[in-house]
């Protein structure tokens, strides 16, 4: 015997927009992601051969590669560069890299530097890794790196939570985690000799990444626009300045 189901008009509709709910959602994701390697592929991590100061190693994420930024130029690292032309700078950021991704990257590290930039920890939230489990790694980074450098100087994304790309719950856990990595990062830079932490976290109201986001982050919605890493250079300029001058 035959069975024949009757659909109501109302069920179908609703039906039909879920599904194209779902394919939206993830085409965004997927548009996103195909922005982001766009914007990895057109970046290059600033690099320069200085005249003989001194020498600055950047070892970072995304955000030490510069990816967001339309050249090289407009990264923390181009900008460091072109206020020091005399230093020397090599940069070995990776896209991706959490603190315990440096960490094991770091295991046969070796030279000298002036100073080392370390711009990282963003992905650390991202990939909602237990804090104290990514401070002990930062902890065990700063140990071995101390040797190797007069300075240390670390910048992180500000209020992950704020980003355009999260909402709801979801931005409410970023920024929970947000709040809880800055203030052990914060406590570790006080009892850390040599080591500079430029706090890039702005609360809600006062963050004008998230009062501009079409202005200050790059077309994947997560990354800095060039105004962005200007932003970001106009906070750390002072622990430049300190360091190197």
């Amino acid at each position: 015997m035959l069975s024949c189901i009757r659909t109501h008009p109302k069920q179908t509709l609703w039906g039909a927009l879920v599904v194209v709910f779902v394919i939206l959602l993830v085409m965004t994701d997927t548009f996103r992601f195909i922005k982001t390697l766009y914007l990895i592929a057109r970046a290059t991590p600033y690099e320069q051969a200085g005249t003989g100061a001194g020498s600055i190693q950047f070892l970072g994420d995304s955000t030490g590669y510069g990816t967001g930024a339309s050249s090289g130029t407009y990264s923390i690292a181009g900008r460091v560069g072109a206020d020091y032309p005399a230093y020397a700078i090599e940069n070995q950021s990776v896209n991706g890299r959490t603190i315990g991704g440096l960490l094991e990257d770091t295991q046969n590290f070796s030279g000298q530097f002036d100073l080392i930039v370390l711009q990282i920890g963003g992905n650390d939230i991202l990939q909602k890794r237990v804090t104290d489990q990514v401070l002990s790694d930062l902890e065990t980074l700063l140990k071995r790196l101390a040797p190797h450098t007069k300075e240390i100087i670390m910048l992180t994304s500000g209020n992950v939570g704020t980003n355009p790309t999260f909402f709801g719950a979801e931005a409410a856990e970023y920024d929970a985690l947000s709040r809880a990595y800055r203030a052990q990062v914060v406590a570790l830079a006080d009892r850390t000799p040599r080591y500079t932490y430029v706090d890039l976290f702005d609360e809600p109201e006062d963050d004008t990444f998230a009062q501009n986001p079409k202005l200050y982050t790059a077309m994947d919605d997560l990354h800095p626009s060039n105004q962005g890493y200007g932003l970001w250079y106009s906070k750390a300029e002072s622990a430049f300045a300190k360091a190197l001058e």
